[in-house]
């Protein structure tokens, strides 16, 4: 319903009265109408002007309805010529409107930012994509050896305590062979025993006791040794994958930052957005193309139908192809010219019993005011315009 609104100004007006003719009075004069001949002038000034108004508005709605009446009496070859125009200029518009409709996956900050940079961005994805790999590899090996210095650190502990309870048996093995000793002494000499196998048991155990408790002592030593041993390189080795880490980390978060993104699978699905818009945006210029093609194309053979206005078509390209379109426009076409029809005709009629009014007014007076004697000769015209129809 574009051409609706259209306005154009036209020479010829003296048609429209030839379809108000005949129409009867409306209303009365309004009895609220201001005192004085000046204040007269000036509401049917008014009047006048809402007839010369609507007098252009009648013309192009008429002018609208008289295309369609050409249209529909074209011959066959030549309408269905503009039918087919007309269908690719419908179809390529809703092509162009679903393009415009639909939701960006991707910012324009964010595309204008990969497309300054886009033949370094595959590259880009792939080294942050190693580099995230690398990272998971040495994160694992850090926790690894987080793991086998916690292990080993636990032995260490383990062995102190056990180097703890060897001396308490070292010492209660002393107290129990002095014990031993003592009371083997109190027998031999109190009691007058033979305790020589006694006193051989009792040096027997009290070797071999002392001889495992040194083999203990010396073994926990060694283990000792060597779980410091463990720790130190565990530490070493984990200081080292510290660094790596610390290192690959900063690269990956540079990245990250630098790509506004928060990690290579993000990064690789911003890539593929934007491929995917720059695929848009070709569809979509070369739809352009076609629709500016398919524009003209119609334009023209609109034009050799010697049509008021070819170009008000395009912004309904669906009613060259669709009947019903076509119905429903000319139908509000004949509604909206029946309303004028009957605006000029009631402000026809006030500006006739007005200018009556008038004379009478002006009947006898020799002191008019040029401004409105130029009123009154304004109104006259527009009048006049309507009775020469």
């Amino acid at each position: 319903m574009g051409f609706l609104k259209r306005r154009r100004d036209q020479k010829k007006l003296q048609k429209v009265l030839e379809d108000v003719q005949g129409s009867g009075s409306l209303e009365s004069l309004p009895q609220d109408v201001p005192d004085g001949l000046a204040g007269r002038c000036g509401q049917l000034l008014e009047n006048a002007r809402e007839i010369d108004d609507g007098k252009k508005e009648y013309y192009i709605v008429t002018s609208y309805l008289n295309d369609i009446e050409t249209i529909e009496n074209l011959p066959p070859d030549r309408a269905e010529e503009i039918k087919k125009a007309a269908d690719h200029v419908a179809k390529l518009n809703r092509a162009r409107d679903q393009f415009l409709n639909t939701s960006k996956r991707i910012s324009d900050a964010q595309f204008y930012m990969i497309q300054q940079q886009e033949d370094t961005i595959p590259d880009a994805v792939r080294k942050l994509q190693e580099n995230e790999q690398y990272q998971a590899v040495v994160k694992r090996d850090m926790q690894y050896l987080e793991g086998e210095k916690r292990e080993w650190e636990l032995q260490k502990k383990d062995l102190r305590h056990r180097r703890k309870v060897l001396r308490s048996a070292s010492f209660f093995l002393f107290l129990s062979v002095a014990s031993a000793a003592v009371l083997l002494v109190i027998l031999s000499i109190g009691f007058s025993y033979d305790t020589r196998n006694a006193w051989i048991g009792t040096m027997l155990a009290a070797v071999l006791g002392a001889a495992l408790i040194v083999l203990c002592i010396e073994s926990g030593r060694r283990d000792m040794h060597q779980a410091e041993v463990n720790i130190n390189y565990a530490i070493t080795l984990l200081n080292k994958v510290k660094i790596k880490y610390v290192n690959i980390t900063n690269a990956v978060d540079y990245v990250c930052k630098k790509y506004n993104v928060r990690d290579a699978k993000e990064f690789s699905y911003l890539w593929d957005m934007y491929q995917e818009a720059v695929r848009e945006q070709e569809k979509y210029r070369r739809t352009n193309e076609d629709l500016n093609y398919y524009y003209e194309k119609l334009v023209g053979l609109l034009k050799k139908c010697s049509l008021y206005d070819a170009r008000v078509w395009m912004e309904q390209p669906q009613a060259l192809t669709e009947p019903k379109e076509m119905v429903e426009i000319k139908h509000n076409l004949i509604v909206r010219r029946q309303k004028l029809r009957s605006k000029i005709a009631y402000n026809l009629d006030i500006v006739k019993k007005g200018r009556v009014e008038l004379d009478g007014m002006l009947k006898g007076r020799t002191d008019v005011d040029i401004e409105i004697q130029g009123m009154i000769a304004s109104i006259d015209q527009m009048a006049e315009l309507g009775k020469e129809g």
